[in-house]
């Protein structure tokens, strides 16, 4: 992006800073118009939207398959989805509402997917992470502990591997939540034989089920994930691979929420070169969706800037759309129900008004919405418990 647009931004940025978001002047819109059909069967669920090599969006998503599950996955044509291709299956999953696979599309065109496995003879939380290219399929990581490993996210890397980063509770064994021994933020490389190498340890101690977020930039990784410290505040913490060494965990804003337990809602990331922009929810005395930008790669981060409507739940995503500009998705408290609403910040520090996607059920049936960019538009994708299936649709907020 100019640079005349990320000083712009940034300027614009701290003078918004802490800001409440303005409200539309004007009527709330209709639900969104511009909804592309996804081939999902009936049951799907857990949609994630990433980005492929040509820059175009995939969607990936779980449904019935049998006695088990499926993970699909589709590719963005321009006007629609092309037919869907089946990147795993099984019968041991561990399907959630928030902890969910995904695909990761690499250089050549070759497709990883991570999945969730039930670990043998554990407990409900004792699940692994499997990983597949072509070949067999094998574990993330390297522990053998039942325990809980996931919230995965995943980049494809310049040297043809994958890059993934989840959570990983070996040292709590066979407890689950934040009355058991600290949860980890760990990270490894996977190849197209499936294998991973570079196993390191970035946090010894986060939240125990918030989603993380993980992009790539021409400086390295970002990754994004809420942390927990030692009195229980659970502020989102980033860091960073610089050189081929991790950062020690910074938080860009402190909101010093403190919580004693998992509100199982991550942050979200979206980069365009070295431009990052970082979205999340903070709860408390008040709630606040908040994003922030930065323009070296995540080593520092302009002021922080509300776009929530004064009633959000969360689950946020975030795109970074051609002009610069950055789509903010989230769900709004709406009386019994919740809606998922998208709002763009310019490049000029605007905030324009929200733009109701869809209704959605305010409980876990609606899941994690996912944003990504198409040019100066986005496109949404959320689980609609009131169909039992994944919907998608193209917005200009």
């Amino acid at each position: 992006m100019p640079r005349r647009l990320l000083l712009l931004l940034a300027a614009a940025l701290a003078a918004c800073a802490d800001a409440p978001a303005p409200e539309p002047d004007v009527e709330p819109p209709a639900l969104a118009d511009g909804e592309v059909a996804v081939p999902a069967d009936s049951g799907a669920v857990a949609p994630r939207l990433t980005t492929g090599p040509d820059g175009q969006p995939v969607l990936s998503w779980v449904e019935p398959a049998g006695d088990g599950w499926a993970l699909r996955m589709a590719r963005w044509t321009g006007s629609g989805w092309a037919e869907p291709l089946t990147t795993d299956r099984g019968d041991d999953w561990f399907v959630n509402w928030a902890d969910t696979p995904g695909v990761v599309v690499q250089s050549d065109g070759s497709v990883l997917s991570h999945t969730l496995l039930r670990h043998p003879g554990g407990s409900t939380y004792a699940y692994d992470v499997g990983v597949r290219t072509d070949g067999e399929r094998r574990l993330l990581h390297t522990d053998g502990v039942a325990a809980e490993h996931g919230f995965v996210s995943g980049v494809a890397l310049a040297d043809g591997r994958a890059g993934l980063v989840w959570l990983d509770g070996r040292n709590q064994g066979a407890g689950h939540g934040h009355h058991s021994g600290a949860m980890t933020l760990r990270y490894a490389t996977v190849g197209g034989d499936s294998a991973q190498t570079d196993e390191v340890e970035l946090d010894a101690r986060t939240c125990d089920c918030c989603p993380t977020a993980m992009v790539t930039t021409p400086s390295g990784p970002v990754v994004a994930y809420r942390d927990r410290s030692d009195d229980e505040v659970r502020d989102v913490a980033v860091v960073r691979q610089v050189e081929g060494a991790w950062t020690e965990p910074a938080i860009p804003h402190a909101d010093g929420w403190r919580i004693e337990g998992c509100p199982v809602n991550g942050p979200a990331l979206a980069a365009a070169g070295d431009h990052v922009a970082l979205a999340w929810f903070a709860g408390g005395d008040s709630t606040r969706v908040w994003l922030s930008v930065s323009g070296d790669a995540g080593a520092t981060w302009g002021d922080r800037v509300r776009v929530d409507g004064g009633a959000p739940l969360g689950r946020v995503g975030v795109a970074l759309l051609a002009d610069g500009s950055a789509a903010v998705s989230w769900l709004e408290n709406v009386g019994d129900d919740a809606e998922l609403r998208v709002r763009r910040v310019g490049a000029d520090g605007s905030l324009r008004p929200a733009v109701t996607v869809a209704t959605v059920d305010a409980g876990r049936s609606s899941g994690v919405p996912h944003v990504a960019a198409l040019g100066d538009r986005a496109l949404v994708a959320w689980t609609d418990s009131a169909t039992a299936t994944v919907r998608t649709a193209v917005v200009s907020p």
